[in-house]
């Protein structure tokens, strides 16, 4: 029964952060006119272990503590997993919050203008990863000069990545996910996702090792873009397949469109196989099914198990801040967050321009939307403590680089959208499957 009262304090703990989130999210539509998404994360800051959350004192109500394994029931058999292994059951639920909105966003997408916008995307992806890159590792180089090659790797590899997450629920939230930008964006984030899992993985290796395992990081580079191309063109060749084979016996039951999540969910887990990260397969997910007949009605389904766990998700990644510690390293956090704003809007603004696609107000938006770091940058620098590639205060630098990044943008992308006259053509092209 001991084992029980542990779980239900983690049902309590989920209760807790959702309607934190709420009231955040509600706050900050209704009475600041900012995107929910912003109110979710100040709400998690409020509620974290480090504010609020600290006043409870239980290592599990609004905290991070983990199950160990051995204290799992034998019958489980986990046995054979190493005696230090843990888990937190926070985080698993955070994971599956974020791969949820990544199927919605890419069933919402408008595949046609997707594949349209993905040279644009592609050029902008690489464009926002060189020059962060750049600046994070002659910065932590400078100011750092102990942390070795490893650290400036890792805070390289951190300004380098763009939240897929954040930066979709903001374009929800200001519904221009459809828009022309918005779709280079996705792409750009996306390919951005793959590029950040090749350079980890390199940094990973130096940290390890002392070495550059060049052939393991091309191998996750050409096997991340077959697996995301493949599935976005099954989806456009075989939709009708798609439909009759796999969507039709679920009709007569309602749940066409539950099965098609959970496939999103199983295709998310078999991108991991080979070292991608879940969202990658979520959102090609979704875009196979944004090609098919069936599309409104799995969006219009789906979207309620969206909405309700994303919340989560902002909410838990606001309580990873503990504000104390990103005081130690407040000036060099405050140099790497303007580099790392800056490296992002020009990367990504000069190659959008370029194309000729996009106008210099589209452009800008382009470049402003991939600047929240999120979740992946938090990610990157957990990966490097946990290694002790870095030290708590650069953990703490990337935490704020993380989050502020994350939480400047929405109050930067209004202004531009404002200026912006979007054709009804445009946000609402057609979205019939293509043939």
């Amino acid at each position: 029964m001991e084992i029980l009262g542990v779980f239900f304090k983690f049902i309590l703990s989920f209760a807790l952060i959702l309607i934190a989130a709420r009231i955040g999210g509600e706050i900050a539509e209704r009475y600041l006119k900012q995107p929910a998404v912003i109110g979710e994360l100040v709400a998690g800051i409020a509620i974290s272990p480090f504010a609020l959350g600290g006043l409870i004192n239980d290592p599990i109500i609004l905290n991070f503590a983990a199950i160990p394994t051995v204290n799992l029931p034998a019958a489980w058999g986990l046995g054979g997993l190493p005696p230090d292994t843990e888990f937190n059951v926070m985080e698993i639920i955070s994971e599956i919050a974020v791969v949820a909105l990544l199927f919605v966003a890419g069933v919402e997408t408008n595949v046609r203008a997707f594949l349209r916008q993905g040279k644009t995307g592609a050029l902008v992806a690489v464009g926002g990863v060189v020059l962060p890159f750049i600046f994070g590792y002659f910065i932590t180089m400078l100011f750092y000069p102990e942390a070795g090659s490893a650290g400036w790797l890792f805070m390289g590899a951190v300004l380098t990545a763009t939240s897929i997450g954040i930066t979709v629920r903001i374009l929800m939230d200001m519904k221009r996910l459809h828009t022309k930008e918005g779709t280079t964006i996705l792409v750009a984030a996306v390919i951005d996702d793959i590029i950040g899992i090749v350079i980890l993985s390199v940094v990973m290796s130096v940290a390890a090792t002392g070495a550059i395992n060049v052939l393991e990081a091309i191998r996750i580079a050409i096997v991340g873009f077959v697996i995301w191309f493949a599935l976005i063109m099954i989806g456009v060749k075989f939709h009708k397949r798609i439909s009759r084979f796999v969507l039709t016996p679920f009709k007569r039951s309602g749940t066409m469109p539950i099965a098609a999540i959970i496939i999103g969910f199983l295709i998310a887990y078999l991108v991991t196989l080979v070292d991608l990260h879940p969202v990658v397969g979520a959102y090609a997910a979704g875009l196979m099914f944004a090609a098919t007949a069936e599309k409104e009605e799995i969006i219009e389904k789906t979207r309620p198990i969206m909405l309700f766990l994303a919340p989560f998700f902002f909410c838990f990644l606001g309580m990873q801040v503990d504000v104390p510690l990103l005081a130690a390293g407040a000036a060099v956090a405050g140099i790497l967050i303007v580099l790392a704003t800056l490296g992002k809007i020009v990367g990504c603004y000069v190659p959008a321009r370029l194309a000729g696609k996009l106008s210099h107000n589209e452009s800008m938006i382009v470049g402003v939307g991939m600047v929240p770091r999120g979740e992946v940058g938090l990610i990157i620098a957990g990966v490097g403590l946990t290694m002790h590639a870095v030290s708590m205060e650069l953990f703490g630098v990337a935490v704020a680089v993380s989050i502020v990044t994350t939480l400047i943008v929405p109050s930067m992308l209004k202004p531009l959208f404002r200026r912006q006259v979007v054709p009804a053509s445009e946000s609402e092209e057609s979205e019939e499957p293509p043939g």
